[in-house]
């Protein structure tokens, strides 16, 4: 088949979202399919930019960049070569305050919605030209499906997949949006439920909602979770050294984003400090690295406060499994009031070690994933919950081998026959 693959976020940066999409390519293009990327022109000094992520994409995707526009460049943050407290840091970081407030403000329903004005109308000229098959859309951002709906809009005839890795209006961190806000966004995600031919869901909880809010007929929705890709891992594994390992100490690894209104981490740190107060020998025995961008200010001094904790910024995705492949425990903070698992989940199963779940609220989603997981443990939020996790089960496996006790359940090879099925279904 032929697939126009439209995705905001794709293997030309590094997040959660683009390796899914990057996935979903790869294993398309090794189906026998032709497929076409859609995708926003990163640009290549943004921290977002990854070129080891664009080295994994099958060299089979064509790729169609186009340019977010002059505000959306301006709004990107840089790779900066500047010493941090200089007085040009400090003006640069003012100004993108400054624009980050007003992105907040207008970028109704995210920052790309400029984009996907000017990507529908490239987009509608390779449906001329190619004669696609298959429309297929990624969310997150939800203008990967307003692009998708505008191509739609001018092709009935030809069938529309959309992916939902998180709810969209019903988001929890839309949850304060304006009236007017939230009229304007209902619209968008109203007109592309109805004028789409099927869903992907990621939870059966989010499924549920999209069923129950707008009729769609259940037979209309799928349900599929990433892998990982196994052959990259041992890439990786051999080549990427990861520095701040401490090969005497367990080593915790959390890689990724925190968004303070989603994950809570002070509970956790919390519980690091019973721990060192009451037992100072096993405390000195712990060696927690955090990777990745803290929205708060706050949690990020909380979390530096403790002396077993290092917390460091984005690093490249290779380096991120590095740590992860060499990581004795792998920690997962659940969202708080929310239907979206963390996608770093299914990174971590590939990984040797245990996978220490911090659930967001007690309907946190993730639960569906890792319960009955051996290699998972799972506690509620709280310190006193973290603390018993960490002294019952992270010292007792880490001692008795936990590197045996590995998961071989989720693969990239098991997803790639499915999403291809769901094409066919459409016929």
């Amino acid at each position: 088949m032929k697939i126009l693959f439209i995705a905001c976020y794709s293997p030309l940066i590094n997040n959660s979202a683009s390796i899914e999409t990057l996935q979903y390519l790869n294993n398309l293009v090794n189906e026998g399919n032709d497929i076409h990327l859609l995708t926003v022109d990163f640009p290549k000094n943004s921290i977002y930019y990854d070129e080891y992520i664009l080295s994994m994409l099958n060299p089979k995707v064509k790729i169609h960049k186009v340019s977010g526009g002059k505000i959306f460049e301006k709004i990107m943050p840089k790779k900066s070569n500047n010493p941090i407290g200089s007085s040009s840091n400090t003006s640069k970081s003012y100004f993108k305050g400054l624009l980050k407030r007003g992105k907040k403000l207008i970028a109704i329903p995210d920052m790309y919605l400029n984009w996907a004005r000017k990507a529908s109308k490239i987009g509608l000229g390779l449906m001329e030209k190619e004669n696609f098959d298959v429309i297929f859309s990624m969310h997150e951002p939800p203008s990967s499906h307003i692009c998708a709906m505008k191509i739609k809009e001018k092709n009935k005839d030809v069938p529309w997949v959309t992916y939902w890795s998180d709810p969209w209006l019903k988001d929890s961190t839309r949850e304060n949006m304006g009236y007017i806000r939230k009229k304007i966004e209902g619209g968008f995600e109203k007109n592309i439920i109805s004028l789409a031919d099927r869903h992907i869901f990621v939870t059966k909880s989010n499924r549920d909602d999209y069923i129950n809010s707008y009729n769609i007929p259940k037979e209309n929705t799928f349900i599929l979770t990433r892998g990982y890709d196994e052959k990259s891992y041992e890439r990786i594994k051999s080549t990427i050294t990861a520095e701040k390992i401490d090969k005497d100490k367990i080593n915790f690894i959390y890689a990724g984003e925190i968004f303070s209104k989603l994950r809570d981490t002070n509970p956790f740190v919390e519980a690091l400090k019973i721990i060192e107060e009451n037992d100072k020998e096993s405390f000195n025995k712990l060696n927690v690295l955090f990777f990745g961008n803290i929205d708060s200010e706050e949690m990020k001094k909380n979390l530096a406060s403790v002396a077993v904790v290092d917390v460091s910024p984005r690093i490249p995705y290779d380096k991120a499994i590095s740590y992860m492949l060499n990581g004795d425990v792998l920690m997962i903070f659940g969202n708080k009031n929310s239907k979206q698992i963390p996608a770093k989940i299914y990174d971590y199963f590939g990984a040797d070690g245990i996978i220490f779940v911090i659930l967001g609220d007690d309907k946190d989603p993730i639960l569906d994933v890792v319960k009955d997981k051996e290699k998972c443990i799972v506690v509620n939020n709280k310190a006193e919950e973290i603390v018993a996790g960490i002294y019952n089960n992270t010292f007792f496996f880490i001692f008795y081998h936990i590197w045996r006790r590995r998961i071989n359940s989720l693969h990239l090879k098991n997803i790639s026959g499915k999403i291809f099925q769901v094409n066919l279904m459409i016929y």
